[in-house]
């Protein structure tokens, strides 16, 4: 018996899409016909001036037109390898860049099912883009969910994940997913904040991950509007008498997103992985891609300038200097690094200098934190 979903279909639009409709099934990518109806009335919304140039969607011309248009996201879908995803949501950081692109990035854990094999856990990331990026809007950080998505390479430190064509739809369920802390210590060896600087991010999947004590955590607006978080890290290599003595600095300057930056109040213990750089100006810098807490303390509700003993920690004086760290707004799908620096009234978010930055197959996730 046909899905009761495919009546939404006109009849020799579901005699077309069938046969992809029961493939997809077969391949476990969708359960039921409901993706590829929602998917027919978004492309006819979508097309809605060619639609009515062809006579609107009761005109069998209309139909057959946007018939066309599922078969081809439909087809190339088909041809991907697929694979079912448990994901173990940590953080979801939703935006508009400075493009206009509505975007959103998802990171976490997720155990990926291949067939009769199971993976084990490991980290992923998942990049979301325009029609696709509204799919962030029902997945709220520490919930677990299940997908069907694509993954070109099961064999790196952080799993790629890629929706399918507009079809993943993702399902909260129950999930029990190991510790977080102990997944980042076994796939990343801890680096003192105080040797940064001699080992800089290569690119922006290049990641170091530190332990370390939270001096100040916070949220600021940019002159363009977007909100964004910053942090001070501090770990033992940088409270070390020597390191006080010899003045060097004493704290890693990191951007974050909101929700982490909310998260963490002073004296918190985290496991942070980070991307750095380093410049002749401003010195060493990150931006935070996850931090899991090892102690949270939270944060006060209302924040209170420093003044006395603790006026040289004030990280309000410290962020209103310019400050340059990552900034990892390149569009991925296929346009060039602008390669401008944008001065905010906080910092000054810098590009790498290095077209190497990406390996041509990024997205502009990484925004416009100005």
């Amino acid at each position: 018996m046909r899905d009761m979903a495919n009546q939404n279909l006109p009849k020799s639009v579901q005699s077309r899409l069938q046969p992809f409709i029961d493939k997809g099934i077969q391949n476990g990518i969708f359960q039921d016909a409901k993706p590829v109806v929602a998917l027919y009335r978004r492309k006819a919304k979508e097309l809605k001036d060619t639609v009515t140039e062809l006579g609107g969607m009761k005109n069998s011309n209309a139909q057959r037109f946007v018939a066309n248009c599922v078969l081809t996201d439909l087809s190339a879908m088909l041809r991907q390898k697929s694979f079912v995803a448990h994901l173990d949501v940590w953080s979801v950081d939703s935006r508009m860049t400075r493009t206009g692109r509505a975007m959103a990035n998802v990171f976490g854990q997720a155990i990926i099912e291949d067939g009769d094999s199971v993976m084990d856990s490991a980290l992923f990331k998942m990049s979301l883009w325009d029609e696709d990026a509204s799919l962030a809007d029902d997945l709220v950080g520490g919930l677990t969910y299940s997908a069907s998505i694509s993954c070109k390479n099961l064999d790196t430190e952080i799993l790629d994940l890629r929706p399918l064509s507009g079809m993943t739809v993702f399902t909260e369920e129950e999930y029990e997913h190991g510790d977080r802390s102990q997944l980042l210590r076994d796939t990343y060896d801890i680096t003192p904040i105080a040797e940064l600087e001699n080992d800089i991010s290569r690119n922006r999947n290049d990641y170091r991950l530190v332990e370390a004590t939270v001096s100040y955590a916070g949220v600021q607006q940019s002159k363009t509007g977007n909100s964004f978080g910053k942090m001070l890290l501090k770990d033992d290599s940088t409270m070390t008498l020597e390191a006080i003595e010899s003045g060097e600095g004493l704290m890693l300057n990191a951007l974050c997103d909101t929700d982490t930056a909310n998260r963490f109040g002073k004296y918190s213990e985290v496991l942070a992985l980070v991307t750095t750089s380093m410049s002749d100006q401003y010195g060493l810098s990150a931006t935070i891609e996850c931090a899991v807490g090892l102690v949270v303390i939270a944060p006060p509700k209302v924040e209170t300038p420093k003044s006395g003993d603790d006026a040289e920690d004030n990280a309000s004086d410290y962020f209103n200097t310019n400050v340059e760290t990552i900034d990892l707004d390149d569009e991925d799908e296929g346009s060039d690094d602008e390669g401008s620096e944008t001065k905010t009234e906080d910092a000054t978010v810098a590009k790498s200098d290095d077209e190497g930055w990406t390996d041509g197959n990024d997205e502009e996730w990484d925004d416009d934190w100005d």
